[in-house]
């Protein structure tokens, strides 16, 4: 839970400052040549670094290829892309290098962030880094062979992959809610057990048939008499 609290608290601190730098971008009047790199900079920055972020949180946690392959792809595309968008090159190869990397590094961010979601559904985290994985291969193919042919593929595995992005977070609630024990005990007194007992859309005390509503700013304190 901590790691993906970093995460999450690292995504959204890169995603302030990339806003904050359009914004000041913006305001600074005419929208040019300059303005659109400094664009294409920020874009890159927050891929770059959600992935980076992803791969040490993954290194944290144990899963070493992932988290090397998602901090070197970062590290490596960022600098490639910031290179090319302010260099400017005109070669083919250099661009296809370019589209390698960043299918790659997009990639390995899905298997990072599954992996730091993932916590019971191991399958459904598989399945959705093999779907990724076959997506990156089909646009590899598509890239250096200069053929989109398989576009159909691609699209059927990417889907495939964002539903897994999407149910991972949703299954991992949903069993996290049905591993909570119905009835929890509290303590004893006198002999008498205090139970916590699940009771969908009620907060009371119940002291054997009588029941008494709780607020929601209290709570239940025992006393011996």
């Amino acid at each position: 839970m901590q790691l993906r609290k970093v995460y999450l608290k690292g995504a959204a601190a890169l995603a302030a400052i990339a806003a904050l730098l359009a914004i000041a971008t913006v305001l600074q009047g005419d929208f040019g040549e300059t303005e659109g790199k400094i664009f294409a900079t920020i874009a890159a920055t927050f891929v770059a670094g959600s992935a980076a972020i992803a791969g040490v949180a993954c290194l944290a946690q144990g899963s070493r290829w992932l988290g090397h392959a998602g901090v070197v792809l970062a590290t490596g595309g960022f600098l490639l892309w910031v290179e090319e968008i302010w260099a400017g090159h005109d070669s083919g190869a250099y661009w296809k290098v370019l589209g390698l990397v960043l299918v790659w590094t997009l990639a390995t961010l899905v298997g990072t962030t599954s992996t730091l979601m993932a916590r019971t559904q191991g399958r459904l985290h598989l399945a959705t880094m093999s779907c990724a994985a076959a997506a990156a291969v089909v646009v590899s193919i598509m890239i250096l062979g200069e053929n989109g042919d398989l576009w159909q593929l691609f699209a059927v595995l990417l889907i495939l992959t964002l539903l897994g992005e999407i149910l991972i977070p949703i299954m991992e609630r949903a069993s996290a809610a049905d591993a909570r024990p119905s009835e929890r005990e509290l303590g004893a007194l006198g002999g008498v057990s205090v139970v916590a007992v699940r009771m969908a859309g009620k907060r009371v005390v119940r002291i054997g048939d009588d029941e008494a509503p709780l607020a929601a700013d209290e709570s239940v304190l025992l006393r011996r008499s």
